[in-house]
Parts: structure tokens; C-alpha cells; sequence
């Protein structure tokens, strides 16, 4: 779990890192001091298993004694949160859909955290190449990382006319490859391994910014 960076002292910069840094640490804190008092504290975050969501909710649960809920979508999560159904919520701040977390007036951001995901990238069916004819290709993604397609896409795949399947997470999008309905997914290193796919181009994992809800 990344913590704040050392700030260097400078007098052109005006004092705000160290009250930023002093906030950070009550925040977790606070989140651990209730963690510790409530052994099995549930949080929700978006499935099934080997989404990059459940892989980061796995490394706190491990530290923390937490138990993991998994949701289909992160509106089954913010639903579950508002009602009362688990106690907190975690969610990665590149889902388009966040602010709806921040702006819920039930809801607080209680904590923030930086935590890299595993490999992404462009993975096809092993037995099936895609049609390398000029044609429209199918993509499985999630709105969120579509643009992973365009940055790693390899020279037969650029510029081609694409259309998108929607899918609700990593696994998701691996799922649909595997079950012959879409050419090709921008998924990550478990929904390759999960259903049998093969890389046709991949990134390391991203550093992003983890959030954690729960009600006010």
C-alpha cells in the first residue's frame, strides 16, 4: 500500500503536503483502528474473481481480516453500501462512474490508497485467430480501458473499424472471448488465465487510486 511522498522543503511551495500528508494517515488510521475493532467487516467491490477490484480488496482482507463481497456491477455495489447489505465499498478511481460514490449524500469517502493491477491488455481465443482481412472486429471491454485497445493494438489490428461489446469487468470480457462472442478483449492476467486465452499484446499493470465508502 503506497503511503504519501516525502515532500522536500521548499519555500516557493506553499505549505500544503504535510496537512495533506497529516489527513492521509488519519484517514487509514481511523479505517484500520475500525477494522481491527470489527473483525470480518464486509467489503464490497466488483466481480467475479480476478477482477483487478477483487484482486485489491483481497490484499486488505488478507491484512485486515475482512470478508469480500463480490457484485456483478459497481451500481450492485453503491446499492448494497446505501442499504446496508455490507459495510463498505471499494472502488478504483478510473470507473466512470465513481462520482456518484462521492456525491451520494449517504455516503463518505473514508480512505484512499495507490495499488497497482496485474498486466492488461488485448487477449484472443487460442484456437481462433482474428480475421486479419480488413473487416470489422469485435472487441469485449469495459468502457474504462477501451483506450488499451488503441495504444497496444499491433499493426494488422490498427485502424480497423471496431465494434464494441460491453462488458461488466475484466472477466467478464475474457468470458465472452472464450464463448466465441467477440474477436478479441481487453482484459487483465487472471481473465487470461481464467478462461484460456492468449496474449496478443500486453502492458504491465497500472498504479491507480483506490477508494473506500462506506455511510455516514
Amino acid at each position: 500500500m503506497a503511503t504519501p511522498p516525502e515532500t522536500v522543503a521548499d519555500e516557493r511551495v506553499p505549505a500544503l503536503p504535510g496537512p495533506l500528508a497529516e489527513a492521509y494517515g488519519r484517514r487509514w488510521r481511523s479505517v484500520v483502528d475500525g477494522w481491527a475493532s470489527r473483525p470480518g467487516t464486509t467489503l464490497a467491490t466488483l466481480g467475479p474473481p480476478g477482477t483487478s477490484s477483487h484482486l485489491t480488496a483481497v490484499f486488505l482482507a488478507e491484512r485486515h481480516g475482512l470478508r469480500v463481497e463480490l457484485s456483478d456491477t459497481f451500481d450492485a455495489v453503491l446499492a448494497a453500501l446505501v442499504d446496508r447489505r455490507v459495510d463498505q465499498a471499494l472502488v478504483p478511481s478510473a470507473y466512470q462512474g465513481l462520482t456518484r460514490f462521492h456525491w451520494h449524500r449517504d455516503l463518505r469517502l473514508e480512505a484512499y490508497f495507490a495499488q497497482a493491477t496485474p498486466e492488461y491488455g488485448i487477449a484472443a481465443h487460442p484456437h481462433r485467430e482474428p480475421d486479419l482481412s480488413g473487416g470489422q472486429l469485435a472487441v469485449a471491454a469495459l468502457w474504462e480501458v477501451r483506450r488499451i485497445f488503441t495504444d497496444l493494438a499491433p499493426p494488422a489490428l490498427r485502424d480497423r473499424e471496431v465494434r464494441w461489446v460491453d462488458a461488466d469487468s475484466t472477466q467478464h470480457a475474457a468470458e465472452i472471448v472464450a464463448a466465441g462472442g467477440a474477436d478479441l478483449a481487453v482484459t487483465n492476467a487472471p481473465g487470461v488465465d481464467g478462461h484460456g486465452l492468449r496474449w496478443v499484446a500486453h502492458r504491465p499493470g497500472a498504479e491507480i487510486v483506490w477508494t473506500l465508502f462506506g455511510r455516514r
